[in-house]
């Protein structure tokens, strides 16, 4: 009788706990337990079609892995912001099939067309071990693939260095656009482009829409291509308004006798800057000499000759070196500790070096680019400018500055102006007392 009552909660009990133990193992499916972690990117089986393939007809093109991929991607939000078609598309249609990528632009492939299709890196697994290099694939849907290439590099002006992933563009008269990204530093190579006349054009794409903005630096210039050609582009923002004072400061350190002026956009760097264009007057109009207008290249090297001359004075007043036996024994332990140090760092590198092809399974590590990055040819530009003054401006007084024919980067002339007032002066007191506190 007891034994019958009994075994329905028994069999619920057993029920229950093969119902939770099924529960975790399911839980625990993504990661099996035992053996290595995954720590190896996917690996690219193959593409249809292949690189440099002439005459082909297809409805996608197709990536296929080693292993299922994630559908998001590690750079982008999308697969889709993964890609990039040359010549440009309309948008691109990237679906994901588990191990799998299909690749369509709207509209299809057009016939009589050569095209370069790149995808960035970013692609990654379902452990987040992502391919950390972009590849490419070319072909033509009609005759043969030309040999051409526009190389160069893209600068952000302003900035004063290569533009990350500039939107180079090559525009032919029929409006068909080329184009492909800059690398970090803003190098480009735009491959098998049809020879001709073409606009080629640089965008600061800093929205990622690849579309030139009207608030977005770009610059343009003419090429003809026959096989090769090499360019500089210098983007810069192009607008039709003038210079205007963004801010107004007299530095306390300066003596009140520098006024350090900075623009809402930079100035042309081919202008010949003149005392006469910069006017400071005081509150009764009665104007106080300018002694000096420099920008802040020419400041720059001004106070880098000061810290020089300084530093050399130094020098020579300063105390003479330690040759004695413990200054001796002293330079050598430094030096021994130098090298010591310095070895250490080549040993831990090579370590690094091991534990990383060890992580990779055996697949050769991606060869680091140790090119220098490019430097701009041209002279750098400034929004800034540093007004000496040939007397100090008084604390707590009102003044007024007027900039008279000012040219901006766009080549637009303006004279802005700006009223300010100095800071007043901390004034000390020199009958306070500290007051100390008794000792307990």
């Amino acid at each position: 009788m007891t034994t019958r009552r009994l075994a329905p909660r028994v069999l619920l009990v057993l029920a229950a706990t093969t119902t939770a133990a099924l529960a975790a193992a399911c839980a625990n499916a993504g990661m099996p337990p035992g053996g290595k972690p995954d720590e190896i990117a996917p690996g690219i089986l193959g593409i249809v079609p292949k690189t440099m393939t002439v005459g082909v007809r297809l409805k996608d093109l197709e990536i296929r892995f080693d292993e299922v991929i994630s559908e998001t991607p590690r750079n982008s939000p999308t697969l889709d912001g993964l890609v990039f078609i040359s010549p440009r598309v309309k948008s691109t249609s990237v679906r994901w099939h588990r191990d799998r990528l299909t690749i369509r632009p709207k509209g299809g492939w057009k016939p009589n067309t050569v095209y370069s299709v790149q995808v960035s890196s970013g692609i990654q697994d379902l452990r987040n071990n992502s391919i950390d290099s972009a590849f490419n694939v070319v072909f033509s849907t009609g005759g043969a693939i030309p040999l051409t290439t526009i190389r160069g590099v893209a600068f952000d002006w302003v900035a004063g260095r290569g533009a990350d992933k500039a939107l180079i563009e090559a525009i032919a008269a029929d409006s068909t656009i080329y184009q492909v990204l800059s690398d970090s530093v803003g190098r480009f190579d735009l491959k098998h482009v049809p020879p001709g006349a073409y606009a080629l054009r640089a965008v600061v794409d800093r929205n990622n829409n690849r579309l030139l903005d009207p608030t977005e630096a770009f610059d343009t210039l003419r090429i003809a291509l026959t096989e090769r050609v090499d360019a500089e582009l210098y983007a810069f923002p192009h607008d039709t308004v003038g210079l205007r004072i963004a801010d107004l400061v007299v530095p306390p350190a300066d003596s009140l006798r520098v006024i350090k002026l900075t623009f809402d956009k930079p100035l042309a760097p081919n202008q010949q800057l003149t005392r006469p264009q910069f006017v400071v007057k005081r509150a009764d109009s009665t104007a106080i000499a300018v002694a000096l207008v420099q920008t802040t290249a020419e400041r720059a090297a001004f106070d880098s000759l000061e810290s020089k001359r300084r530093a050399d004075s130094v020098a020579a007043t300063g105390p003479a070196a330690d040759t004695s036996a413990v200054g001796r024994a002293r330079a050598d332990t430094i030096a021994r500790r130098r090298r010591a140090d310095s070895l250490a760092a080549v040993d831990r590198a090579a370590r690094d070096a091991r534990r990383l092809a060890a992580q990779r399974g055996g697949r050769p590590v991606p060869p680091r680019d140790t090119t220098p990055p490019p430097k701009m040819r041209r002279v750098a530009v400034s929004s800034e400018v540093f007004i000496t003054l040939v007397e100090p401006l008084k604390p707590g007084s009102s003044y007024r500055l007027q900039v008279n024919a000012v040219r901006s980067l766009s080549g637009t002339v303006k004279s802005p102006s700006r009223s300010f007032v100095t800071a007043r002066e901390v004034k000390k007191d020199s009958t306070t007392v500290p007051i100390r506190k008794p000792p307990r």
